[in-house]
């Protein structure tokens, strides 16, 4: 059995991020900001944290996150009002039964899904929401103008969760800033294999928070653009949005081909050991996703499934993808390797008109004895600045992987 901690996370290449919530200000103007909505055509969204917990079918989700070839789901505890999507003792104690589910627990019927397919759980939450928090209750949950007094909150609320499932939870990725220290020290108390993850900001962060075991960029753009090459890559852990953060009306804005070719340029950045890309939607209250996207998932799923050289890779150091580069028509790809680089694999994703391959000398200095497609042996030639490859007839227009052996 593989077991889930942070080094998994540093070498998981795919995942799945999804905002469901119920907003503190349901049916008015301020709930698009945080509010999943019931269908394609029925903007209102639930009229409690119960309802949106009751309705949430765990099964069909993690059948989805399985699909695509999810190796984690990040998922959230809470997000607009920090409405739990569970019953909470911790919010009930603190008067407040009103900001969690009555009796219906989203995140066991996840977990439950999940267990089979063997896909971890990382719960979102966003430790400094006060902007979307009634300042009665803010004052009940201790948090209103106390930072300490929100770090007992969140202390007392991250042991109950543990208590009810355990080290089932493989860790939290914390919003805002994330919380203080002492908190997430806790989280490493009841699980010392606990994986934590800290935003910083919206945009392509560069450095990792302190308490944090990665870099991370909670939003690097929505993906709307059909041709993805021209998307600049990076190497925090990229949410990026297919459709929105939740589910309010979106569609597939994109095929996925260019959902693929994007993964793979993301895994195989310099310095991508970040959990790869999470790719951020979810579904409705009525269960059913944005227009297209389950489809477009489950499509993604199949190509990533259908070429080698994505899942147990590093980023190529032979052949360096440098962070925020496109990929232009006169770039044949991108690389990826073995942890112990014995093994390299070319992603040639703009294949040459003349079906030769011209690769520089590795970056490196490794010393290629044999090239393959699959399980066709191709002729490799050295040459003055490098190598030469005679590619397969067989295009896919997708991706070409050709396996190179030290």
């Amino acid at each position: 059995m593989k077991k889930i901690d942070r080094a998994y996370f540093s070498h998981a290449r795919v995942g799945l991020f999804t905002h469901y919530t119920y907003p503190t200000y349901a049916n008015s103007a301020k709930a698009a900001r945080g509010g999943t909505v019931r269908s394609q055509t029925d903007m209102s969204t639930a009229v409690s944290a119960e309802e949106a917990a009751a309705l949430f079918d765990g099964e069909k989700y993690a059948a989805v996150a399985h699909a695509m070839g999810a190796e984690y789901v990040v998922f959230t505890a809470a997000h607009a009002g920090f409405n739990l999507l569970f019953p909470s003792k911790t919010m009930q104690d603190a008067g407040c039964a009103h900001k969690c589910a009555g009796k219906s627990d989203a995140i066991g019927k996840l977990l439950d899904a999940l267990r089979p397919y063997g896909i971890p759980l990382v719960l979102y939450m966003p430790p400094n929401d006060d902007h979307d928090i009634e300042e009665a209750d803010l004052k009940k949950m201790g948090w209103y103008q106390d930072p300490a007094g929100r770090s007992a909150f969140l202390i007392r609320l991250i042991g109950e969760i543990h208590e009810r499932y355990g080290t089932e939870i493989a860790g939290y990725w914390f919003d805002q800033g994330g919380p203080e220290v002492c908190v997430c020290d806790f989280v490493r108390v009841c699980n010392p294999d606990a994986v934590i993850f800290v935003n910083t900001g919206v945009t392509a962060n560069t450095q990792k928070h302190p308490n944090s075991d990665f870099i991370v960029s909670e939003y690097y753009g929505s993906i709307e653009s059909v041709d993805s090459d021209t998307l600049p890559v990076h190497y925090s852990q990229v949410n990026r949005q297919i459709g929105n953060w939740w589910a309010m009306g979106g569609h597939a804005p994109t095929d996925a081909r260019s959902l693929y070719r994007y993964t793979v340029r993301t895994i195989a950045v310099e310095g991508q050991c970040n959990a790869g890309i999470a790719w951020s939607c979810g579904p409705y209250l009525d269960q059913n996703w944005e227009d297209g996207v389950e489809a477009l998932l489950c499509q993604l799923g199949g190509l990533l499934c259908a070429h080698e050289g994505i899942y147990g890779t590093v980023p190529g150091r032979s052949y360096v993808e440098a962070p925020n580069a496109v990929l232009e028509a006169s770039q044949w790809g991108v690389s990826t390797e073995s942890p112990d680089g014995k093994t390299v694999y070319l992603h040639v994703l703009n294949r040459p008109a003349d079906g030769v391959l011209m690769l520089e000398c590795p970056a490196d200095g490794k010393i290629f004895r044999e090239a393959w497609y699959q399980d066709e042996k191709l002729i490799l030639n050295a040459a003055p600045n490098g190598y030469e490859i005679c590619l397969p007839a067989e295009n896919d227009g997708v991706d070409t992987v050709i396996r190179l052996v030290v």
